[in-house]
């Protein structure tokens, strides 16, 4: 199976209350582009050529990250879940993947839109060998997850505008 690993597209500076940032003009597109190469990706690797699934985090830039990235693909199910906030816990978040994948056997692509230091710590725990690279904003791991090991490797990485 395939789980994307997305950090959100470019927000706003810091504001007073961190969580009601919205995307700039440039973390939309941002996250478009990502978007089109992840759904190219989709293309090539998934059967269903959709994501089954999203955890998003409830943060502004999170959801209209997802919103703008359901512009260029298909997405089944979201959950926003505090989970995948900047301070969640990476093995708490393998842990809900595991989760859902052990209740629906039928999630073959997964996307995760969140915050660093979470995207990069999550990826660590989940793919062999990537070694917590910092995410810019939009950055984009693919990685093959085998669900029955709780282990995957990496298929890909997208390198957002900077």
């Amino acid at each position: 199976m395939i789980i994307f690993v997305m950090r959100h597209g470019e927000a706003e500076p810091y504001k007073q209350d961190d969580q009601s940032r919205h995307l700039t003009r440039f973390g939309v597109s941002q996250s478009e582009h990502a978007a089109k190469w992840m759904a190219k990706q989709l293309n090539v690797h998934s059967p269903l050529k959709q994501v089954d699934l999203a955890l998003v985090s409830p943060y502004v830039r999170t959801i209209e990250t997802l919103a703008t990235v359901e512009q260029f693909m298909s997405i089944g199910k979201t959950i926003q879940t505090s989970a995948v906030t900047p301070d969640g816990n990476a093995n708490q978040v393998q842990d809900l993947i595991d989760g859902e994948l052990l209740q629906d056997n039928n999630i073959k692509c997964l996307l995760v839109i969140s915050h660093m230091p979470l995207v990069s710590l999550l990826s660590d725990v989940v793919c062999h060998g990537f070694n917590a690279r910092i995410f810019d904003t939009a950055d984009v791991l693919m990685i093959n997850y085998d669900f029955k090991r709780s282990s995957g490797s990496q298929l890909g990485f997208y390198q957002s505008l900077t």
